[in-house]
């Protein structure tokens, strides 16, 4: 219904006007627990909660940005669980309709040591990496300081932690003991090695098996068709 009055409210453009100027309306269906954000270019338009939302635009081409969960990751935290989407919407006619399907945007990355107590280290492990987060515009990855304590699994074998989209190889685990350095492990090398991509709609997870003493890793890529095994020393 609002859909409805809202077209003809537009039509308050007389038909022998220049119709390039009125705007258009632009209606967007979401799930009431989604953030919708619009974009004209630079220019944020609305940010409203989801449900059914209808919105006078300018003509041309707005992007409808919808997610759950934080775009950024506070550094000394793990990335939140980000779904998300970017949907370019033409607006040239009358009316526009765009309707909310959100995408994984972050990875888990899980970590056994093999040999180990329930996959577990002695070892205290810290991740970096130089990607805090993603753009709240484009979804694309944000330069910044990233770092997290991974997590013991619960009920489960070794540790886990949460990355966003990545534009680079800066990943890395480190081990100390008692502050001391102990070894480096080239996480972004490692997931770079299987060919996991980044720049998919939505990313999958990540498995890996550490034998130290051989710097030997066995590699899961856990994406949307099934699990894919590689084996790298390094």
């Amino acid at each position: 219904m609002m859909g409805i009055l809202g077209l003809v409210a537009l039509v308050s453009c007389s038909v022998k006007e220049d119709r390039g100027d009125c705007p258009c309306w632009l209606t967007v269906e979401a799930d009431n627990t989604v953030s919708v954000n619009g974009w004209f270019g630079t220019r944020s338009l609305f940010k409203v909660n989801g449900g059914f939302i209808d919105k006078k635009v300018p003509r041309g081409l707005v992007d409808v940005v919808a997610n759950i969960g934080s775009f950024s990751a506070p550094e000394g935290q793990q990335m939140d669980s980000l779904f998300a989407r970017r949907i370019p919407v033409d607006t040239d006619g009358e009316s526009a309709f765009a309707r909310v399907t959100l995408c994984k945007n972050f990875a888990t990355i899980e970590l056994d040591f093999k040999d180990e107590d329930d996959g577990r280290t002695v070892y205290d492990l810290l991740a970096t990496g130089t990607v805090s987060g993603a753009d709240a515009r484009t979804l694309e990855p944000v330069k910044g300081p990233f770092s997290c304590v991974p997590e013991p699994v619960t009920d489960g074998r070794g540790y886990a932690f949460r990355v966003p989209r990545q534009k680079d190889e800066s990943l890395r685990l480190e081990l100390s003991n008692n502050g001391s350095p102990v070894e480096t492990i080239d996480l972004g090398y490692l997931i770079a090695k299987t060919g996991f991509d980044w720049k998919a709609e939505s990313l999958g997870d990540i498995a890996i098996l550490c034998d130290l003493p051989a710097h030997t890793f066995t590699i899961t890529v856990k994406d949307w068709d099934g699990p894919v095994i590689f084996n790298i020393t390094i």
